[in-house]
């Protein structure tokens, strides 16, 4: 069995990969930092004993070594922590220096290629899409493109990084004298300070990601497949697909709404672990 560790901002997320059956957890184990110690219980309650750790981490080494610390002394193994590379996977990496791609960033597009590589979609060269809606929003592009012999290549392209539904809230909270932390409604109009934030943050993150859908529609010639993940994602769901929705009936395009995605950091450590 390994042990597959997503150390993101907030929390961490815990999962574990049978590489003979390749089975896979039923569901992720996720915990607040502040509880790191009760990660002990749940090692002890898994059928197997892990033989490997592979992660991503993003919060600071304290946090990391906490993990670290749980996994010596109840598996006797140290977390083998994953950067991004300029390949891996199949995949090839844009960015101008792979190592400052943030490697929870790398794990995901790779967890995404993982679910669509042998889809007809991704075979006939139509881009992916990953918005990622936690404490930071990362919305990013892979693309099929074509390679020497009439072969193709998995390249990730590139993507956003803003602040996350949440943190947005909390930024006009802590930086403003008068607006409070609140999780109003979300409308067109809003005529309370409550639904204006929320609408104003919901408006936002909806934004980012039809920038880049209509950014990757113009530059490849053809709709991008949506896909979302992230603890934010109910609080942007509404208006994002009302968005995504009408700018494709907008261009005479067929609906497709985002496809949701629970772990895509921990599929992509699961992919390269098998």
């Amino acid at each position: 069995m390994i042990l597959l560790v997503d150390a993101g901002n907030t929390r961490a997320k815990f999962g574990w990969l049978d590489p003979a059956s390749g089975e896979r957890e039923a569901q992720t184990h996720a915990l607040d930092y502040a509880h790191i110690d009760t990660l002990s219980g749940w090692l002890a309650e898994l059928e197997g004993r892990p033989t490997r750790v592979l992660g991503v981490s993003v919060t600071g080494s304290t946090a990391s070594r906490m993990i670290e610390t749980v996994c010596i002394h109840q598996c006797g193994l140290r977390v083998e922590w994953m950067d991004a590379t300029h390949s891996l996977g199949g995949l090839h990496n844009h960015y101008e220096q792979a190592s400052q791609l943030g490697p929870d960033r790398w794990a995901a597009v790779l967890g995404l290629l993982w679910r669509v590589h042998t889809s007809a979609a991704w075979q006939s060269g139509v881009p992916m899409l990953l918005a990622n809606f936690g404490t930071a929003c990362t919305i990013d592009t892979i693309a099929n493109l074509p390679a020497a012999q009439g072969k193709r290549q998995a390249h990730f392209v590139g993507g956003l990084i803003l602040p996350g539904p949440l943190l947005m809230a909390r930024s006009l909270a802590d930086g403003t004298a008068h607006l409070p932390y609140v999780q109003g409604e979300s409308a067109d109009y809003p005529t309370n300070t409550h639904d204006a934030i929320s609408s104003g943050i919901t408006a936002a993150q909806a934004g980012a990601l039809l920038r880049q859908w209509r950014t990757a529609l113009d530059h490849f010639k053809t709709a991008p497949q949506v896909f979302v993940s992230g603890g934010g994602w109910p609080l942007v769901q509404d208006e994002t697909q009302r968005a995504l929705a009408r700018a494709q009936t907008d261009l005479g395009l067929p609906e497709a709404p985002p496809q949701y995605l629970a772990g895509p950091v921990l599929d992509g450590l699961a992919w390269l672990a098998g």
